[in-house]
């Protein structure tokens, strides 16, 4: 019985401790969390602001360290928002950001032009964010939303 009972509570353990790792790995504590744009604006200077919308239906509050977004319209690739403002999401609220956009290349400020002339646009945001969880103790997550967006002139 001592032979049968010793390499079973070896494989117990060892799965335990795996299972109990593989969390933080896969960004579990932003299950729920979305990232939506609300609304791109073209300056004349050729600056280029996104207006966006972190939504939060859980119970629990979020500390945002940090997000990037990559911004894509019509398919293609338009840029990356970067975010390096702390932002507090409460409980079942969501909070309303707007970054500059960092144009991708020549050809990003033409498919802007474009959709500001049609008035909105198809667009897929991948967002990568870190989360503060307590102290210095951070995790990071990604997700991804999809949808239509205002884009305007100013």
């Amino acid at each position: 019985m001592k032979k049968l009972l010793t390499p079973l509570l070896v494989l117990a353990c060892s799965i335990l401790i795996l299972a109990g790792c593989n969390g933080f790995e896969r960004g579990i504590t932003a299950v729920g969390l979305s990232v939506e744009l609300t609304g791109i604006e073209r300056a004349a200077d050729g600056t280029v602001a996104v207006a966006w919308k972190l939504v939060n239906p859980n119970i629990a509050a979020y500390l945002i360290a940090r997000t990037n977004h990559k911004i894509f319209l019509e398919g293609r690739l338009v840029g990356t928002a970067l975010n390096e403002e702390p932002t507090a999401v409460p409980a079942q609220q969501s909070v309303a950001k707007v970054t500059r956009l960092t144009l991708a290349d020549a050809a990003a400020a033409g498919l802007i032009a474009d959709a500001a002339a049609r008035g909105s646009a198809a667009y897929r945001v991948e967002t990568q964010l870190v989360i503060r969880l307590y102290g210095e103790t951070t995790d990071k997550g990604s997700l991804t939303h999809s949808g239509s967006v205002p884009v305007t002139n100013k």
